[in-house]
């Protein structure tokens, strides 16, 4: 499929293959509301703190909760509301969240297109997300994806988070390919940055303008959608190609 030394694809999973917004708009009001326990200054603080902006359901570019992991934010939340920042309270809050975004759980209509794109190449596909390993597998299983990948990682699944290389190295390690062979596909500077970390292709996918602000130029490409990232991994290397946002 590609003629840029691309053997396989591992892929960031919010503002990638799911909405960010319609998926964690809701569930994070739901989770502070939750924590917040009635108490409305409380619940204003606690979005705050996550870059959340309640009223619109939708999230500050510098937001932790957008490009990092629950250690990145809950320990400003546990101290908020008076409990101690700890792995039953990390387990609690991931808990809030895979139940309440399982509810608003709304994927992209081009993430199966290009999958199977990708399978028929004879690439394999992994994710590596921020978000808990248990929370990704129960997302791309109610997507009816969950089978489409050969490697799954999570924040908590042994290899870091991002923008550490170790999710990026361990699927190149997972699919037997060296990671100059793997391209890492994300809409944070985190993913360009963990792909650059471990050796891997970074490509910025700006679906949004939030993404497109963030993203810049930082990534080798960027694209606006996986059929765009498609045709891209598709046309041959020499092909010109415009500036990311051109």
């Amino acid at each position: 499929m590609s003629a840029r030394g691309i053997r396989a694809v591992l892929f960031d999973k919010d503002g990638t293959l799911l909405d960010f917004d319609a998926t964690w708009g809701p569930a994070t009001a739901s989770v502070l509301s939750t924590l917040a326990a009635g108490d409305a200054a409380c619940f204003a603080e606690l979005a705050d703190i996550g870059g959340f902006e309640p009223a619109a359901l939708t999230f500050r570019p510098a937001s932790p909760i957008i490009g990092g992991d629950i250690p990145d934010f809950a320990p400003a939340w546990a101290a908020r509301i008076g409990v101690p920042f700890d792995d039953a309270f990390v387990a609690r809050v991931d808990e809030l969240f895979r139940a309440a975004s399982l509810a608003s759980l709304t994927g992209y209509a081009d993430v199966s297109v290009c999958l199977d794109r990708l399978a028929e190449a004879g690439l394999p596909i992994g994710l590596a997300t921020n978000d808990s390993e248990k929370t990704a597998r129960a997302h791309l299983d109610k997507l009816g994806l969950l089978g489409r990948f050969a490697f799954v990682a999570g924040f908590d699944s042994g290899w870091g988070g991002k923008p550490g290389p170790g999710m990026v190295a361990a699927f190149a390690d997972a699919v037997g390919l060296p990671a100059s062979a793997v391209c890492l596909v994300g809409d944070s500077p985190h993913d360009v940055e963990a792909a650059r970390r471990a050796g891997a292709r970074p490509v910025g996918i700006a679906r949004t303008p939030r993404a497109a602000q963030v993203l810049g130029t930082s990534a080798e490409h960027r694209v606006a959608s996986l059929d765009e990232f498609c045709a891209w991994l598709e046309r041959p290397a020499l092909e010109a190609e415009p500036a990311p946002g051109a």
